[in-house]
């Protein structure tokens, strides 16, 4: 009787209308203590935690179901089958859904999920399949067909043709029968040696081999994993080899015994990774360091949230045909096994498996009509020493798809696209950085290479490079694909910009004006900092902006002013009427002959509102009242108009310089004092991070004022917040870093303006990966530079010499003073009404000289007639009795009324 191995098996199983139990059992006669059940466990459970926390696929929590092995079985397919009926006959009314064959590789039955797919389906399978073996499960790792292509095209690359093939059994042998008949065809010199003991035993015959290239391809992960430490006691895995180790994902580097290990023994490895991705990642375990897996664990997570996909869109597709019964498969479990001979019924399931397609921790997962995983992509890192993490470059399975899902161009003519390969010592730095002028800036596409960029971060690389110490290193840079700086996801935690280029290891340095945070510094180190900022706030300058010019009316509300007119009129009407009823005031008198006749106008109602009128602008008057009454209510007339003058000029000025308040702003206190103007930042940016996560509280109330504004004043790029600084005519102003904006305001048409304090200093600098020993590097050069005026010169090329044409020329006079002063368009409002003065003068100058022309005669006779009457009183004085004294009486008679 055969004893099959360690297999073990994740059977999921459907029960219920709304709920996926997920059970696991190990298939096993004879489990040896190498098992990983446990592990495998633990993964699943990660996978159906996420699945049943996302209601978009399940509903339920699952329930674990462990059934102990309790038979050793003949035969691999029988084991499969017999495993199946022994799970769900512990599942109260279970059904089968599908099965996810974790570890189906052992020296007494091959490939047990290709078997068991030749009989009943869906199976996934995580180890790599048979080469040749035609199974039809639903494969997690690569096939083995992409995996033989994989690596001749790897080695054609690299170009070697005679090299050592170490393998540890005839399964691994057999896998890569396709590159060896490629290799048989083109005449390499392979020189294969099966492992099956110690290396020790075969070191001889590894020294004696005219190559120092070696090829290391094991069935067994932890024997590879000895076998490399092995070598490297040996110093076989030293600086004499160079070695690619096929096995995907097999050197763990963030494990920092491995990689110390790696590093001192200073051997030239290629290796590979299919974890690698660009896009950030949205299927990640809710628990656990899922970085620290191995990769059959990566995928076995995959696979479970792959099943998890089918089941969704299967459901979602019988709800929407209306069918009966359950909308999960129980209704459809996988189909029993045919007898000999017969092909297996397709379980409705699989045709929505073949539909799959999501960014899972092993990248992109997607399968074709057979099962095989496409659409992926594979990492090439190769190095020496501290270089071991070079990222070379990347092969992908379906170019199509992958200049879609980029939407830029693959460069290279095959699916092999990697960085030049010259010799272990070859050191090629990858710069990631950001088009931003002028730190950045695109040229010509005609340009390749660096050639393509030009700007303050191009020439400061160059200068870095001539004053490093210790390496003679050669640098590609590329701009970062998602035209970000770098801000961790809130759900997802995961980097994007050019932060997340860095720590996902696709780039060795981020060049830009990249602000150092504390929260960016937990996830990268920063150089010594090349460049002094500080967060400062755009405006739109004041001479540019257009006002209503009644504005010198907004210290009063308009209610204010009608009341005020209002009052007005109301004190002009009491002196009116006082004037005529007051028995003491001028009309009275007049009236009495106690005064001049003429004194009666005195307060008619013209001079009534000219008195008030002259007294309103604190200036003399001709007659003021002459009763106690009158002057009562004078005197509170004059108490009003001292108050509502001088709030009003006290309050002139504030609505006056509305325009210009903002180029005062000097800090947060500053920026808070004022309501009139909206001010925001970019969108979960640097400087949207430093205010929400500041202590103080200045900040607080600045992020506060910002996320309470309505309508939203977030932008999501400079370029858009430029743009609505303009548009909204000084309603507007925008927060961000000054070696930006400062730029960008003294660029034509020279609309913008950066205020003169800082709100914040900040510092820019160059970010390498965690503990990379570039850091020290970079940090000496740039000090080297600091110190010797260099970086001060480069600043300076950049800010005000070499980009002269495309800036504005120094402010002229009245620029200045339209910025700092009241202007024209400051105070046209007050022109506005002393021309509208002027027409009302000259329309009542028409007026009475139309009337004085019309009855002109009339008055001029009633004068005279006036001065013969007075004429005829004097002459009858005369011949009463002589003149004299009657007109000397007369005038005494006068001068009494005067008195």
């Amino acid at each position: 009787m055969k004893v099959l191995g360690a297999v073990v098996v994740l059977v999921l199983c459907s029960h219920g209308t709304n709920a996926l139990d997920v059970g696991f059992s190990v298939l096993s006669g004879n489990l040896s203590t190498n098992t990983r059940d446990a592990s495998i466990q633990a993964i699943a459970q990660a996978g159906a935690q996420y699945i049943n926390t996302n209601q978009t696929f399940l509903t339920k929590l699952y329930q674990l179901i462990h059934v102990p092995p309790d038979s050793s079985i003949s035969g691999a397919a029988d084991t499969v089958y017999k495993g199946l009926l022994d799970i769900c006959s512990h599942v109260a009314q279970a059904q089968i859904s599908a099965v996810i064959v974790t570890r189906d590789k052992c020296p007494e039955s091959d490939d047990i999920a290709g078997v068991a797919s030749h009989a009943t389906n869906p199976i996934l399978a995580v180890d790599l399949e048979s080469y040749g073996s035609g199974s039809r499960a639903f494969k997690m790792y690569p096939s083995a067909d992409d995996l033989n292509n994989f690596f001749i095209e790897v080695l054609s690359y690299f170009n070697w043709r005679n090299f050592m093939l170490l393998y540890d059994d005839p399964t691994a042998y057999s896998n890569l029968q396709g590159m060896i008949n490629y290799a048989s065809n083109q005449e390499w010199n392979i020189t294969s040696i099966r492992l099956t003991d110690d290396l020790n035993d075969h070191f001889q015959n590894i020294t004696d081999l005219d190559t120092s290239n070696i090829f290391i391809f094991f069935s067994s992960e932890k024997k590879l994993q000895v076998t490399l430490e092995q070598a490297r006691q040996l110093e076989l895995l030293g600086p004499n080899f160079t070695w690619i180790v096929g096995n995907l994902n097999a050197i763990q580097l963030n494990d920092p015994n491995v990689l110390s290990d790696l590093e001192t023994s200073n051997a030239y490895i290629t290796h590979f990774k299919m974890n690698y991705t660009r896009e950030m990642q949205h299927y990640l375990p809710l628990s656990g360091d899922y970085q620290t897996w191995d990769l059959q664990s990566k995928l076995a997570f995959d696979a479970v949230v792959a099943f998890s996909h089918g089941l969704r869109t299967y459901r979602l597709e019988r709800e929407r045909d209306q069918q009966s019964g359950t909308a999960l498969p129980g209704d459809t479990p996988m189909p029993s096994c045919p007898n000999s001979g017969t092909d297996p019924t397709e379980n409705p399931l699989s045709d929505h498996l073949k539909l799959v397609g999501f960014e899972g921790v092993t990248g992109n997962v997607a399968f074709d009509d057979m099962g095989n995983r496409v659409n992926y992509t594979i990492s090439i890192y190769s190095g020496q020493g501290e270089t071991l993490e070079q990222l070379r470059g990347e092969w992908t399975q379906n170019i199509s798809f992958w200049e879609q899902k980029w939407n830029t161009r693959w460069k290279s003519p095959g699916r092999l696209n990697v960085s030049a390969y010259d010799s272990g010592q070859e050191r090629k730095i990858r710069i990631v950085s950001i088009e931003v002028e002028p730190f950045l800036k695109k040229k010509s596409e005609s340009f390749n290479g660096n050639a393509r960029f030009d700007g303050f971060i191009m020439e400061l690389l160059g200068k870095v490079k001539t004053h490093i110490r210790g390496i003679d290193f050669d640098y590609e840079v590329e701009l970062v694909p998602d035209g970000a700086y770098g801000r961790k996801e809130r759900y997802s935690k995961i980097w994007n910009g050019m932060v997340g280029e860095v720590v996902r290891r696709k780039a060795d340095i981020a060049a830009g004006p990249l602000t150092v945070t504390a929260e960016r510094e937990q996830a990268v180190d920063f150089s010594y900092p090349f460049m002094s900022s500080g967060i400062k706030v755009l405006v739109k300058n004041p001479y540019t902006v257009h006002h209503y010019p009644f504005r010198i009316m907004y210290p009063f509300g308009i209610d204010v002013w009608f009341v005020n007119l209002f009052v007005f009129f109301c004190v002009a009407g009491l002196l009116v009427l006082y004037n005529k009823l007051d028995p003491f005031e001028w009309g009275q008198l007049a009236s009495r002959q106690e005064t001049f006749e003429e004194n009666a106008d005195n307060f008619n109602f013209s001079n009534s509102l000219w008195f008030c009128a002259t007294t309103l602008f604190l200036q003399s008057y001709d007659n003021s009242p002459k009763s106690n009454a009158g002057r009562c209510l004078v005197g509170f007339w004059w108490l009003f108009v001292i108050v509502m003058v001088f709030l009003y000029l006290f309050n002139l000025t504030f609505f006056v310089t509305t325009n210009k308040r903002l180029v005062y702003v000097k800090d947060a206190e500053d920026l808070l004092s004022q309501t009139d103007v909206d001010f925001g930042t970019i969108d979960h940016g640097s400087t949207y991070h430093f205010f929400w996560n500041s202590p103080v509280p200045e900040y607080q109330r600045v992020h506060q004022r910002m996320i309470t504004t309505t309508p939203n004043v977030y932008v999501q790029n400079i370029t858009e917040a430029i743009q609505r600084v303009r548009d909204n005519n000084g309603r507007y102003a925008f927060i961000g870093e000054a070696g930006e904006i400062q730029f960008l305001a003294s660029k034509k048409p020279c609309d913008l303006l950066v205020t003169g304090g800082f709100i914040s200093r900040t510092s820019y600098a160059l970010a390498v990966q965690k503990d990379s020993p570039l850091r020290e590097q970079l940090s000496h050069a740039i000090e080297t530079m600091r110190d010797t005026g260099v970086l001060e010169d480069l600043e300076k090329d950049w800010w005000d010499r070499k980009l002269q044409d495309e800036r504005c020329a120094n402010l002229t006079v009245w620029e200045k003073q339209g910025i700092f002063s009241f202007t024209i368009v400051d105070l046209q409002g007050i022109y506005y009404l002393l021309l509208l003065g002027v027409g009302c003068a000259l329309l009542v100058f028409v007026i009475e000289f139309i009337w004085f022309s019309v009855a002109g005669g009339g008055g001029g006779k009633s004068s005279s007639g006036r001065q013969g009457r007075g004429g005829g009183g004097g002459g009858g004085g005369a011949d009463a009795g002589g003149p004299g004294p009657a007109a000397a009486g007369g005038d005494r008679a006068e001068q009494n009324m005067w008195l």
